[in-house]
């Protein structure tokens, strides 16, 4: 029997907390785990389960929530997984500390209790991180390679997989959407790095080409107080000229929160769904979009490579860029700037209903959610774990 302890953020739906919740349920399946849990500060004090819900049945809730703090014993190993990066006391095993940053890291990023940064890797203890991309910008920043370790995020396929056709239907009548109108979607926080200017540019143009389209903004404002309405307002102002009032009329926003089966029927009623982020740490809708069998329009050079191919996504071409966040930062924040033309060329043929062969996209899909799901993404933690503690 292992005895393993969880620092980290149950409760709500960021995706820190997510991740945990989701691998959580996949440790309660393996009898050799004693789990734990010690619930460390949510980032923004305005969090709370209530206005915040994860999204989980009433039963996954609870068997979340029985998790307690540990007793007296000693424990074989220690998962830690908040922001910013928790060090904490040096304790008697390996403790594996999840990282994932989309520009870079920064001081920040780091909550060392008085410790340098080596408390992360000293020992047997090691970093997880979600990407490639992300484990590269762990990587620059100093961390030692051989102790950076990629563990791939999954998806709950028996929640996110594709609406049937009657559903789909019935859904978009409800919210207002014709037969023949392409329905493009994004989710996420309305910082410069997630690309929301680019959609709202890409959709435009297309829009104002004659094509029936609209476009559905779920922004995060109820988590990180952040709205879309900005965003949406500086690029409309910016140009005029493509952004009319039908233009305009035909953006929605969804700003409440929304549980799992509301986010699945969000993305099964989409024609595709539209990320041309600029840096990212993994990108969960991204993956989430692809196993409801809905076709992705995705930055290419990113995070996304590790789990999008052509199968389930048009890939939109980008350049290498660098900025600096803070003055005097000594790591360069990294990002991928899309191909704004290509955006629109991708958008466009969706338009025209000639996007992803269909077929082909069930077969991808198939495959993806066979790799990419919560039981394999579980494993390969706890394999790593066996490592360190071995």
């Amino acid at each position: 029997m292992q005895r393993v302890l969880i620092e980290g953020w149950r409760g709500v739906s960021h995706s820190f907390a997510l991740v945990n919740q989701c691998q959580i349920l996949e440790m309660l399946k393996r009898p050799q785990l004693q789990l734990f849990h010690r619930d460390l500060p949510f980032a923004f004090a305005h969090w709370n389960k209530a206005g915040h819900d994860a999204g989980f049945s009433d039963a996954e809730q609870q068997q979340i929530a029985a998790l307690g703090e540990p007793d007296d014993g000693p424990l074989d190993w220690i998962y830690r997984i908040s922001s910013p990066f928790k060090a904490g006391p040096t304790p008697a095993c390996p403790v594996l500390t999840f990282m994932v940053t989309e520009l870079g890291l920064s001081a920040g990023s780091f909550n060392t209790d008085g410790r340098g940064l080596e408390a992360y890797t000293e020992g047997d203890n090691l970093i997880v991180t979600p990407t490639q991309w992300s484990r590269d910008r762990i990587v620059e920043y100093g961390f030692s390679p051989d102790k950076v370790k990629v563990v791939p995020h999954g998806v709950r396929a028996d929640t996110f997989q594709p609406l049937a056709p009657a559903d789909r239907t019935l859904v978009r009548h409800n919210l207002g959407y014709q037969d023949d109108e392409v329905v493009f979607l994004n989710l996420g926080v309305s910082t410069w790095n997630k690309g929301i200017d680019l959609v709202l540019l890409a959709f435009a143009t297309v829009k104002r080409a004659g094509h029936k389209v609209r476009l559905i903004l779920k922004d995060q404002r109820n988590l990180y107080g952040i709205s879309v309405d900005q965003v949406l307002k500086e690029v409309s102002s910016s140009r005029p000229d493509l952004f009319d009032e039908a233009t305009l009329q035909a953006i929605s926003v969804v700003s409440v929160n929304l549980n799992q089966a509301g986010l699945r029927q969000l993305y099964g009623i989409a024609d595709a769904y539209v990320s041309p982020y600029r840096a990212e740490g993994f990108n969960l809708p991204v993956l989430e979009a692809a196993a409801c069998g809905t076709p992705v329009i995705v930055t290419q050079g990113g995070a996304t490579d590790d789990f999008c191919n052509a199968d389930v996504a048009m890939l939109i071409p980008s350049q290498p860029g660098a900025r600096e966040l803070a003055p005097g930062q000594v790591v360069p924040a990294r990002y991928h700037e899309p191909d704004l033309g290509q955006l629109v060329e991708a958008m466009d043929a969706c338009a025209r209903g000639q996007g992803l062969d269909p077929a082909r996209r069930e077969r991808g899909r198939q495959a993806l959610v066979a790799r990419m799901n919560w039981a394999s993404a579980t494993q390969a933690l706890l394999d790593l774990a066996e490592t360190a503690h071995a």
